[in-house]
């Protein structure tokens, strides 16, 4: 497991856990930064990614548009976890406005994740 500032990210059974820490806003140089840091982690190696949103309060335009594209590097699909109504919606949104790379889902549940992202092993 790696500990960063703003995240904690694991592997278990071939699928990487990605799981941010309270930010009450998400800019561009510090969502570069959370990138940079699950990339070096992965040692080049390509993940379907369980990425849990529930820490993030607020985020830029520009550091979603840099998740979306250059944030997909070394991914196979992502499912989104989140279970706020309201970040709900604009995750849905966010996918269907920002059409990120690899399969994407947002899902209630890590269950529902998971059942989904097993799908890209």
């Amino acid at each position: 497991m790696k500990e960063t500032p703003h995240a904690k990210f694991w592997i278990t059974n071939g699928i990487m856990f990605f799981i941010y820490k309270p930010i009450s806003f998400l800019d561009y140089p510090t969502a570069k930064k959370i990138v940079e840091e699950r990339l070096k982690f992965q040692l080049e190696t390509q993940y379907p990614i369980l990425c849990d949103t529930q820490g993030i309060k607020n985020s830029a335009k520009s550091a979603r548009d840099y998740l979306a594209n250059e944030g997909s590097a070394l991914t196979k699909a992502v499912a989104i976890v989140d279970n706020r109504h309201i970040a709900n919606v604009m995750l849905r949104f966010y996918l269907m406005k920002n059409k990120p790379l690899v399969p994407s889902k947002i899902c209630d549940t890590q269950e529902d994740a998971l059942s989904f992202l097993n799908t890209y092993l």
